[in-house]
């Protein structure tokens, strides 16, 4: 039978084209190269994290910056001179930790008090260890800016100024104007040290120089079970000196994490506009 229009539903058939296969369509998929498949699923399994990744995780922070190619990251500017100089003085800092580290732990332990050389001997050991943490803290210094500034610098197209406001940050300058002068004031102190070294060793190794402690009851001798009095006052500066680290590092981390959080929110109405404004629009030229 005929439709409305005259046609047969044969016709009307013919004219729609014929409706393809289930089988025919998957023949018309494009064929996946299988060394590309299981190469793309190797690169999804090792994307998730593991078992010890997800139990460690809460340690430390796990999420890395965004990726932004900005051509202005790649030209050289005051900061990064700046920079420059910070490592120079991490360089520095490092041999110094070194060296005075070597000398406490080989400095000789028996000293008394009540004596002339056990007195220079204790003033050596505050010397040194005073040095030594100006140089860790300075290194440490130098390194968290330099690594906190670059993370900023890279972060986007306001990375440069989020750089500098964390550069210029009253609390960063303050421990790195610290670390540097402390830095600093550590190498004369070195020659004291040295000298202090000098004035034990002359006055333990020459002749007639007396080995046997002049009082055995001294308080620098007494000990608590079978730990040191003195060994204990020590411990205690060294844990100190690492609080104080400690305490550095949280506020470099703070001060980061907040210049990080204001370049985020800055740059999204720029970099919502500056797509808009790359982008093709459907507007006609008004000529």
């Amino acid at each position: 039978p005929a439709d409305l229009f005259g046609c047969d539903i044969a016709d009307a058939e013919t004219m729609g084209g014929s409706q393809s296969s289930p089988q025919e369509e998957v023949s018309a998929r494009p064929v996946i190269d299988p060394r590309l498949e299981s190469a793309m699923r190797a690169l999804d399994d090792t994307s998730v994290p593991d078992g010890v990744t997800q139990a460690f995780s809460g340690l430390v922070r796990s999420e890395s910056m965004d990726m932004s190619n900005d051509p202005r990251m790649m030209t050289d500017n005051v900061l990064n001179k700046r920079l420059v100089a910070l490592s120079s003085l991490a360089l520095v800092s490092t041999v110094m930790v070194g060296i005075t580290g070597g000398l406490i732990l080989a400095l000789k332990k028996d000293i008394e008090l009540n004596t002339v050389v056990g007195g220079a001997q204790f003033c050596m050991l505050l010397i040194l260890n005073g040095i030594l943490f100006s140089n860790l803290l300075a290194t440490y210094m130098s390194i968290a800016q330099h690594y906190f500034c670059y993370r900023l610098m890279t972060a986007g197209p306001t990375g440069y100024e989020m750089a500098s406001r964390y550069y210029l940050n009253p609390n960063i300058i303050f421990w790195r104007h610290f670390a540097i002068r402390a830095m600093l004031m550590s190498l004369p102190a070195f020659i004291v040290a040295g000298g202090l070294k000098q004035l034990v060793s002359f006055s333990q190794d020459m002749p007639g120089g007396d080995e046997k402690f002049q009082d055995p009851n001294h308080w620098t001798l007494v000990r608590i079970g079978n730990l040191s009095v003195l060994g204990l006052v020590v411990c205690i500066c060294w844990v100190l000196m690492a609080l104080a680290l400690c305490y550095a590092d949280s506020r470099h981390r703070r001060v980061f994490s907040d210049c990080y959080e204001q370049a985020r929110e800055l740059e999204k109405p720029l970099i919502e506009t500056t797509r808009r404004m790359a982008s093709r629009g459907d507007s006609r030229p008004d000529i």
